[in-house]
């Protein structure tokens, strides 16, 4: 159970399943965005840096998203802080103390599918958890949205969508290169053997970023329908389709994501169970030098 976040890394650079499958809504923006800053940020110090400033973050990118007018801007400021001091004073304890599990599991030589799954459910469900709150404070906000308002988060929804698939074609090499350096920021070094693993899987795995494009297409056509013509129960609509995305995947879509992230974890497990002592070592330090700096914001005001 040594493997969160090193989990977390090899699922998200392999496959990309779990921020660029989920749909390109304006709420999910922010928790991907916090998501990567407080998971991949370059160093712990770097870490308190970015949180400090993620609530002007927010409510500088969410307002361009959503082209609001002067008391919507009040509005969205005050959800934002309110958000931002939730999750300080209320989701970073429950990281840290994580990540002090796990440390303390470093050196157990058993990782096996069964655990590493519960890893993955366990940040999948702290990710759940922001999404419901950021959901449940910024949807009375959306559905405020004015016809013109809903014309331009449809066009920005859009060319969000077409310029990740841009990316996403063009940046194979970068993805791989990526991959290594999340692995080797947790593990230290690799050793050949981890090096020929991570080859061996880039080189196998298989990902079409134009089903994923098409999925994100579906989900925003259906959201922003629904928020424009505003049929009977369309808010509790609307909040399912923020909140539970894949409520709208197609059985082939939900097969292949389900695949992929099989084989992350086999990757991972792999890797695992394959470290050395300095690598376990590293990886020990590294996860409790996070939870100290996650202890050490959530203990700070607003």
């Amino acid at each position: 159970m040594n493997a969160s976040h090193l989990t977390r890394h090899l699922a998200q650079q392999l496959t990309q399943q779990l921020a660029l499958s989920r749909p390109p809504s304006i709420l999910r923006l922010f928790c991907a965005a916090l998501a990567l800053l407080l998971l991949f940020s370059s160093g712990c110090s770097s870490v308190r840096l970015v949180y400090g400033h993620l609530d002007w973050w927010m409510d500088r990118n969410l307002n361009k998203y959503l082209d609001l007018d002067g008391a919507q801007e009040d509005l969205l400021s005050l959800r934002v802080d309110e958000f931002h001091r939730w999750h300080r004073q209320t989701q970073l304890p429950r990281y840290a103390a994580y990540l002090e599990s796990l440390a303390a599991d470093v050196d157990s030589p058993d990782a096996n599918l069964k655990k590493l799954k519960h890893i993955e459910d366990q940040v999948d469900t702290f990710w759940h958890s922001s999404v419901v709150m950021l959901s449940d404070l910024l949807l009375p906000l959306v559905i405020q949205l004015d016809d013109q308002q809903i014309d331009r988060l449809e066009e920005n929804v859009r060319e969000e969508r077409e310029e990740s698939l841009k990316k996403w074609e063009k940046s194979k090499r970068k993805r791989e290169k990526e991959f290594r350096k999340q692995a080797e920021r947790w593990l230290g070094d690799l050793t050949p053997e981890q090096d020929a693993m991570i080859d061996h899987q880039v080189a196998t795995t298989t990902f079409d970023p134009k089903r994923r494009d098409a999925q994100r297409q579906l989900w925003a056509k259906q959201f922003i329908g629904t928020l424009r013509s505003k049929p009977e129960g369309y808010e509790s609509q609307l909040r399912e389709m923020l909140i539970n995305p894949q409520s709208l995947w197609p059985e082939d879509y939900r097969k292949m994501q389900e695949q992929l992230r099989a084989q992350a974890r086999s990757l991972a497990g792999d890797v695992l169970k394959s470290t050395t002592p300095e690598q376990r070592a590293h990886l020990k330090s590294s996860l409790l030098d996070y939870a100290s700096d996650f202890r050490i914001l959530a203990a700070q005001e607003h």
